[in-house]
């Protein structure tokens, strides 16, 4: 009985040199996922948990604060560069599409944390000024909605490959 050894394509093989496990922003990359998914659940535990214990809800709303400055401020220096090397060897149009969607609803996601932030950080600095009840409740819900669809966005983003299979296979599949 023999065994066949089968090579990934010689595009596939190029892909796994520069974006396999072994790659350099690999880290970089995976610790970004793990603070995104902790802020996600912090998230979720002061939209929905902390008015039960407003207490514990004083120091997630802090964790969380302070993981989003980290987080905006990682992504930012990040982003530039994978999209830089990554979207012109796309060759897919579903996987651009959702990369692009996905960096949108992050831009959402971090603008709206930080305006939400600005009023505190005002105030700290000694001018108090606050956004108007109506405008919290929109960023809030802005917040919220785009970071639920920037979770859904990433898990498929990981999941997706971006680069084309066979002939035969890029014409069986629009992903």
């Amino acid at each position: 009985m023999t065994s066949l050894k089968t090579s990934p394509e010689p595009a596939c093989q190029r892909f796994l040199l520069e974006y396999g496990p072994n790659r350099p922003g690999i880290r970089r990359a995976s610790l970004l996922s793990v603070v995104f998914t902790v802020l996600l659940g912090t998230g979720l535990h002061l939209e929905l948990l902390a008015t039960n214990n407003w207490n514990s809800g004083e120091v997630v709303l802090l964790l969380h604060i302070l993981l989003g400055l980290v987080l905006s401020a990682a992504l930012v220096s990040w982003i530039g560069g994978h999209v830089r090397r990554g979207m012109p060897k796309s060759q897919r149009r579903g996987f651009s599409w959702l990369s692009w969607l996905l960096l949108t609803t992050y831009a959402i996601v971090v603008l709206t944390g930080l305006m939400m932030v600005l009023p505190s950080a005002a105030y700290l600095a000694g001018w108090p000024w606050f956004w108007r009840f109506e405008t919290t409740h929109m960023l809030t819900f802005l917040h919220l909605w785009a970071a639920l669809a920037a979770g859904g966005g990433l898990v498929a983003h990981l999941g997706l490959r971006h680069w084309g299979g066979t002939a035969a296979h890029r014409a069986r599949t629009m992903l």
